[in-house]
Parts: C-alpha cells; structure tokens; sequence
C-alpha cells in the first residue's frame, strides 16, 4: 500500500479532485489516497505550506504528498520532488518548499525538467506520473535532476530585531482563529526575559511575559478560576505560532477573532519588547 495525499485549491465543486484520484488509483492500484484539504484559497501557497505542515508529520515514513496549488508549469516553472524527514512531497517550483520546511529545506530536492508538453492541469497530467515512479522505487536521480535553483520566497518571514518584532497574519482557521508567523521561539529569543506589548488589528494585550501566552484555550477557565466565553485570548498553537481567538467564539453566531476586529490575511501582527527599569 501506498500513502498518498492531496492538498489543492480544486474545491469539492468541480471534476478536479474526481479526476486526480482517478488517475492516481489508474497507476497505482494499491494506493491509498487522504485529502489533506481542497479548500485552500486560490494560489494561497502560504496557506498551503501551513495546513500541510500541521498535518505531514503525523503520515508514515515515504508517504508522498502531492500539492496541487499555482501548479501550471512552462520553461521557467518546473515540478519539483523534495525528500525530506523519509517522505516525498511533489509541487510546481512556485516557492513553497521554502515556506513549508522554512529554514529547513532539505538538500534532497530534484527538479523534473519541463517535457513542453502544455496543460492546464498539470497536477494530473505530471505530478501523477511522478508519484507512480516513486511508488516502483525509481531513484530520484532518475526523475529528475538534484538542484539547489529553486525559487525561494522569504515574504512571510518577520522582521525582528531587539525593539520589535513585525509580522503578519499567515493563517485564520474555520472557527476564526487568527495565525500569525511569529513563533515562540523567535519571541523568546528577542525578548530575554523581558515583558512586552502584542497588537493584532482592533486588539492589543499589553505588558505581558511569555508565561502568560496560553498553551492550550481552556486555559483561561483554568487559570482565571472562572468561565469566561467570549473573550479574546493569545495562545501559542500546535506549531508554536502566536494565535489569537476568541474563546468558544463562533464566526457564525457569536463571532471569532477574524469576525469580531476585522482581521484578515495578511494583517499586521507587531510585538514590542518593554525595557527592564
């Protein structure tokens, strides 16, 4: 059995998904085909590389994984295979490798070069034929030519330094949680011990530490001693990135954090370090 899993921006309307399984059961019988999701928002790669970052570390060892997103190719624009923590991930060389695995891009990337063959499908028509050689054990090698000239984009990177960090809202998830690109990590780094003040379009938390950031929602109940629906909270989520919600909110009745302030992808998210006295 092989593992296979799709994450596109096909949506569930069209014939798309339909025909992309069919052809991957056509050329490899014993495949086993999970959607990650086909409802990311058009050409959103970084929305892509977030959704399949939570979710490929949980696949077995040489799972391959098939994105489908921006994925029309030509001259300039090839398919690539990346090989990474023993799993295969196929995509059109559009600078999502460098927003999945951030800033630990694998050396095991191959570029297929472009046949001139056109298609407006290309997902269908290429990344399923490449996945069909790697489940008959083709070496890499063999499929494509190992590079390190892919395109990388650094846009989703925050700015940090001493004063400030200055980042962006990358992620806002279906209960209307708001995600940014600032990780625990970075925070920790920049602020040494001191305490800071975090803005969010329409929402600010003010002379916090790091301590106080939740791990988990129920934390307000918990630490508060009291049940408090409907407020907004700051939580380090399942990949350590700082989110803001609304407790047991609700986008569609009560409203969420992406509801409630407006916020949007893309939105500034800005934390700045208060000096100790």
């Amino acid at each position: 059995m092989h593992i296979i899993t799709l994450t596109t921006d096909f949506g569930e309307r069209d014939y798309s998904v339909g025909a992309l399984k069919g052809k991957l059961y056509s050329l490899i019988s014993n495949a086993r085909i999970v959607d990650i999701s086909h409802q990311i928002e058009l050409f959103n790669i970084m929305q892509a590389a977030y959704v399949l970052r939570n979710a490929y570390k949980y696949f077995p060892t040489e799972t391959i994984h098939i994105i489908g997103i921006d994925d029309e190719l030509h001259s300039e624009k090839s398919l690539l295979i990346a090989y990474y923590q023993n799993q295969y991930f196929i995509c059109a060389d559009n600078g999502f490798f460098s927003l999945l695995f951030e800033e630990n891009i694998p050396c095991d990337v191959y570029k297929i070069p472009f046949s001139g063959q056109n298609s407006t499908f290309p997902t269908l028509d290429f990344a399923t034929y490449v996945a069909e050689k790697i489940t008959l054990k083709i070496p890499l090698e063999q499929i494509g030519e190992r590079t390190e000239n892919h395109i990388f984009t650094n846009d989703y990177t925050p700015f940090a330094n001493k004063k400030r960090i200055d980042g962006k809202v990358i992620y806002i998830d279906h209960y209307g949680n708001v995600i940014s690109n600032i990780s625990k990590k970075l925070i920790e780094k920049h602020a040494q011990g001191r305490r800071f003040d975090v803005f969010f379009k329409g929402v600010d938390f003010k002379n916090i530490s790091i301590q106080e950031i939740y791990t988990q929602y129920n934390d307000i109940e918990f630490k508060s001693n009291k049940k408090i629906l409907a407020n907004e909270i700051l939580i380090f989520n399942q990949l350590q990135h700082l989110e803001l919600a609304i407790y047991r909110g609700n986008p569609l009745t009560i409203g969420a954090a992406s509801t409630l302030f407006g916020i949007e992808y893309r939105s500034p998210v800005s934390i700045q370090f208060i000096d100790n006295q």
